[in-house]
């Protein structure tokens, strides 16, 4: 539920934890509707103002176990893009991880700096390719983050990019067809787990990456569409020619969804073995491959949990 704090939300607790009352709507979250007034009971209205707000003894406590480590992360973050700390700016999380991801690989997207369109799919995938036409402050923020006056009108004939993510002490490497990992890291680095993702989609950037980096193992977490097994192939090959092994993640006890469901658009072939080269893959994974075509199914890569397939592939 602490996902649906949105960073106005969390400016205005901010404040009533260094004051005394608001006048910030933040009843209208549900975190704070539901655990904050319902539950912990450390805000209440003002008797006779239901426009204003108070906290309770409690809740100058509360704020700094559970919320204050979550709004510093941040406000640093507007602090050293040089970006204003205010309420105004009604950024969910999902976003705030977003600009933090291109603030990192800042230098690797100047130069292929795409549409507003094909950037807003490519960095918000939840979203629609409009996103940040919609979104002027937003937009003007990422500009501000890339050191860029305005997307161009058209994008570059070369669009390739390879986002990293990077750990001190990196043991395995996991390539992501999709970006969301990358924007939650936390967990990847405790385990010493470097990310990577393509953008672009295409897998021609890992070409020019020089085999003597390539030092630990090479995983690969993906949709299990015809998309992102067709990648797979592609990245396989890629590295084989560099003399390097990749393993493909094989999810236990995937949840299946019908092939046509949301925004999926992958399908399956009608030619053999779904039109993929079955040698790129091991039985156990032409076997659930086989399955998902005969049930025409396929598995979202966010339902998968990369962290504990790679670590058991060495214990």
């Amino acid at each position: 539920m602490r996902e649906e704090l949105t960073w106005r939300v969390l400016e205005g607790l901010y404040r009533l934890y260094k004051g005394k009352s608001t006048r910030l709507k933040l009843m209208n979250n549900i975190y704070v509707k539901r655990v904050l007034y319902d539950i912990k009971r450390v805000i209440d209205y003002k008797e006779g103002n239901m426009n204003v707000i108070i906290k309770h003894k409690d809740y100058d406590k509360f704020f700094e176990d559970n919320l204050l480590d979550q709004y510093l992360y941040y406000a640093n973050f507007f602090k050293e893009v040089d970006i204003e700390i205010s309420a105004q700016r009604n950024y969910s999380e999902y976003v705030l991880k977003s600009l933090m991801l291109i603030h990192k690989n800042k230098e690797n997207l100047k130069g292929t700096l795409s549409t507003p369109h094909i950037f807003s799919s490519n960095f918000f995938e939840e979203k629609d390719s409009k996103f940040l036409d919609d979104n002027k402050r937003l937009r003007d923020d990422i500009l501000k983050i890339l050191g860029a006056k305005e997307f161009p009108m058209q994008s570059p004939k070369s669009q390739q990019w390879k986002l990293v993510v990077d750990c001190k002490d990196p043991k395995y490497i996991l390539l992501c067809e999709n970006i969301d990992f990358l924007k939650d890291p936390w967990l990847f680095r405790e385990n010493n787990i470097e990310l990577w993702h393509l953008g672009g989609n295409n897998t021609k950037k890992l070409e020019e990456v020089p085999s003597k980096k390539i030092i630990h193992p090479v995983f690969y977490v993906c949709d299990w569409d015809y998309h992102g097994l067709n990648i797979y192939i592609r990245i396989k090959e890629i590295l084989a020619k560099k003399d390097k092994e990749i393993t493909l993640l094989i999810p236990k006890n995937p949840t299946l969804k019908p092939i046509k469901s949301g925004k999926h658009y992958s399908e399956w072939r009608e030619e053999e073995f779904t039109n993929l080269k079955r040698d790129a893959f091991t039985k156990e994974a032409q076997n659930l491959i086989e399955e998902l075509v005969s049930k025409n199914k396929w598995i979202e890569e966010q339902t998968i949990k990369p962290i504990d397939l790679v670590l058991n592939k060495f214990n």
